[in-house]
């Protein structure tokens, strides 16, 4: 890439985030799940599928309509009007409402658990903004540094007493910097994009800001603990146990199929007699014969489902454990090794740096040694962010696969 060119994506990079900052919309971790929990269009599409099962269901135990029938004889001048009604007493119809409601039930699950996926990865995209603000921050803060010596150097070189070649070495450090800093604001404007598109368009991606630490003190719960409430309470598997209730009541429900239900009517019947019209009631009960259709097929059928859902359950449960296992044991190696490093680079990581300025100023080292220092010091920071973002992740994946907030409560309203 040409000096010319690094130098555009500066400038346009810092007029993006000029025109941004102006009308900013900071977000904390709280304030964008409840955002994305009310107002997204996801969350929105889920609770009304969970509504269409709902409303789907309420005829499944609806009596059957009655009909009504008008007959015309023309011999005799005989007419009939009948009202005919089914009687329900086999009990279906209460079986039915029973697995309409499981039916709710399972889709309610389903949708919970298609949300918590979803806020689950509007979370990572959080962290990964915060991640990229605190990776920006890092490498503004280096230029105080290069911006230091770089004015010492110039100084010096205008007392005709510095070096042209530790100037120039320095001014090329800088540049350096300043694209790297570039990159790491378009990796910032692509983050926050991502994370906006989780809520309504009344958020500005260019403005959008987030609050948040990547580094976390809460207590990891044993393994057993995480996989006895995941196993208890992660929706996807409520909502196939939900299923399977809605299966076993549908197949009661078609076991009754066996047994008649008659259908009752009544009516007038007038008929012309002897020259005059008479007017009489009609009453008749007529019993379907089930011969053909005893509900076998239909139970056969349904208890295949039945065994289909109970094995989905046992399949989910496998998956989910070993979900959990493999999210905690990475949350521990990711906490452990982010420790490790913050610990080394608080013992050395400043040490380094007022050792090479000390060095450079006794004439000892010379401008690369420094720079180097200020290298090593900067992308030692970076990668305690780049830790720290790990880690967070890693704890996001561990509540995704339990199902529920197990490290960040509060965040949840």
């Amino acid at each position: 890439m040409s000096i010319g060119r690094r130098a555009s994506l500066c400038v346009v990079a810092s007029l993006t985030l000029f025109l941004a900052a102006a009308a900013a919309q900071e977000l904390t971790e709280q304030e964008a799940v409840k955002r994305f929990l009310g107002q997204s269009p996801q969350s929105r599409e889920l609770r009304a599928a969970v509504a269409a099962v709902q409303a789907e269901t309420r005829g499944w135990s609806l009596w059957p309509n009655p009909r009504s029938n008008v007959t015309r004889e023309g011999a005799g001048v005989t007419n009939f009007v009948q009202l005919e009604q089914s009687l329900p007493i086999s009990g279906r119809l209460g079986f039915m409402r029973q697995a309409g409601a499981a039916a709710v039930n399972s889709s309610d699950a389903k949708s919970l658990f298609a949300v918590w996926e979803l806020c689950s990865d509007m979370r990572l995209e959080f962290y990964a903004l915060v991640l990229a603000q605190e990776r920006e921050r890092a490498i503004k803060k280096s230029f105080v540094d290069l911006d230091e010596v770089l004015r010492i150097l110039q100084e010096r070189e205008k007392e005709g007493e510095g070096s042209t070649f530790d100037r120039l070495r320095t001014e090329r450090e800088r540049f350096e910097l300043q694209t790297e800093l570039v990159a790491a604001q378009v990796r910032t404007l692509e983050a926050r994009s991502r994370l906006a598109s989780f809520f309504t368009s009344d958020i500005e991606p260019a403005a959008l800001r987030v609050q948040g630490q990547l580094q976390s003190s809460a207590i990891l719960p044993p393994l057993s603990e995480v996989l006895a409430r995941a196993l208890n309470t992660r929706p996807d598997l409520m909502s196939e146990q939900q299923h399977s209730e809605q299966l076993r009541f549908e197949q009661r429900a078609a076991e009754r199929l066996r047994i008649p239900e008659p259908f009752f009517y009544t009516g007038l019947k007038r008929a012309e007699n002897r020259g005059s019209m008479e007017l009489g009631p009609v009453v008749g009960v007529s019993v379907p014969l089930p011969i053909f259709n005893r509900g076998k097929t239909e139970v056969a059928r349904l208890k295949a489902e039945l065994d289909r859902s109970q094995a989905r359950r046992d399949a989910l449960q496998q998956k989910l454990q070993a979900e959990v296992e493999a999210a905690y044991g990475t949350v521990e190696l990711r906490r452990g090794i982010e420790g490790e490093y913050r610990q080394q680079l608080a013992s050395t990581g400043s040490r380094l740096k007022s050792v090479a300025q000390l060095a450079y100023q006794e004439g000892e080292h010379g401008i690369l040694e420094l720079l180097d220092a200020y290298r090593v010091t900067r992308q030692s920071e970076l990668r305690e962010v780049e830790l720290s973002g790990a880690a967070k992740a890693a704890e996001i994946e561990l509540e995704r696969a339990a199902g529920e907030p197990i490290l960040n409560r509060e965040v949840f309203p």
